[in-house]
């Protein structure tokens, strides 16, 4: 295959300084932070996604030969990927734009007519082009573009395990296309879209995605539909069990929830998401100080994620009117903590609340 000059995507000016008016300042000024010089597989493991962002960029713009595109290309996923872990999505579609169109025929592979720009890369940008603009009608059709790649893919593909690929890839674009009718605050439409999707895939993961959607929809019925069929693929009693605690609190039922997070909770006590659940059920049903004690021991025992360090701050909020001196010292003693790379180590402003 003759070279493809892809030098465009290596254009300084398409990279951004990143804003750091939206970060705490004990997170901008921690004594652990690595130097920017650090490999880049070591940031992202760390954590350290605003570093890994930054990393990304200078070695796409002076690394990476013009020609290895599956380097810049691999470069540029994390750089974007990156931005959306520290909540930059409008710099993160703004510099996207530097691909241009992908449906172009330079995208694609002289002999074979691939797309030589991996999937899970155009994912994002579609994403992207939704959610950075809040243009969702353009990431609609972007999606619906590559549901039609892939029924072509899979009239094409001559084994069974790459059309098995291709009709989970199929779905995914289906539930995808919910989500972002879902954010445009057309839950009827999300409705009657995913009514029409075919048949569930043997993909656990896609019919719990599903699930998530249909409960975001409000039709509690049709979520326990896939969440049956979810696990007649594959049980899973942590999931299972929590999705169901997490649509009775959908219906209203928080005492049946606090009850069902509170076995959960008992059975697996190490896991974070369930007892954050656990606590928000007891907030519902007015046990402020038992929900604050179980998440302020969750963010000493276990790696802080958003909505964690966002309901703790909630609830400072309701105890006490100092809550911003308690939003503050938290900050300040998670940019202090050691990091393990499980979750992202940067927390914004918003997730405190501040």
């Amino acid at each position: 295959m003759p070279s493809k000059d892809f030098s465009f995507l290596q254009d300084p000016q398409a990279y951004h300084a990143l804003p750091a008016t939206n970060v705490p300042p004990p997170f901008l000024n921690a004594p652990n932070i690595p130097p920017v010089s650090s490999p880049l597989d070591s940031l992202l493991l760390s954590g350290h996604y605003r570093l890994a962002a930054i990393a990304a960029a200078r070695n796409l713009v002076a690394a990476a030969a013009p020609t290895d595109y599956d380097t810049l290309f691999h470069l540029l996923h994390v750089r974007l990927a990156c931005l959306c872990l520290i909540s930059e999505h409008a710099l993160a579609a703004q510099e996207s734009k530097v691909l241009g169109d992908l449906n172009s025929a330079f995208y694609r592979h002289p002999l074979t007519d691939a797309h030589l720009v991996p999937w899970d890369l155009r994912l994002l940008v579609v994403r992207l082009a939704a959610l950075g603009y809040g243009e969702w009608r353009k990431g609609i059709m972007g999606y619906y573009e590559l549901a039609r790649e892939c029924r072509e893919n899979i009239l094409r593909a001559d084994v069974e395990d790459e059309r098995k690929l291709w009709r989970t890839r199929l779905r995914d674009c289906g539930i995808r296309v919910a989500n972002a009718l879902v954010e445009m605050g057309d839950l009827e439409a999300a409705g009657r879209h995913l009514g029409t999707l075919s048949g569930a895939p043997e993909d656990r993961d896609v019919l719990t995605m599903e699930t998530l959607v249909w409960l975001r929809v409000g039709d509690i019925r049709a979520a326990r539909h896939c969440l049956s069929a979810a696990s007649q693929v594959k049980p899973d009693e942590l999931v299972d069990s929590s999705l169901e605690a997490l649509m009775q609190m959908a219906n209203n039922e928080y005492t049946d929830a606090a009850s069902a997070f509170q076995a959960l909770h008992d059975k697996f006590p190490e896991d974070a998401m369930v007892t954050q659940n656990l606590a928000v059920s007891l907030l519902y049903t007015g046990h402020i100080s038992e929900a604050r004690e179980l998440l302020t021991k969750l963010v000493d025992e276990s790696p802080p994620f958003h909505s964690l360090v966002f309901n703790l701050s909630t609830i400072f909020e309701l105890c006490t009117e100092r809550n911003r001196d308690k939003k503050a010292a938290l900050a300040e003693k998670l940019a202090t903590r050691k990091v393990d790379g499980s979750v992202g180590w940067e927390l914004g402003s918003a997730d405190f609340k501040l």
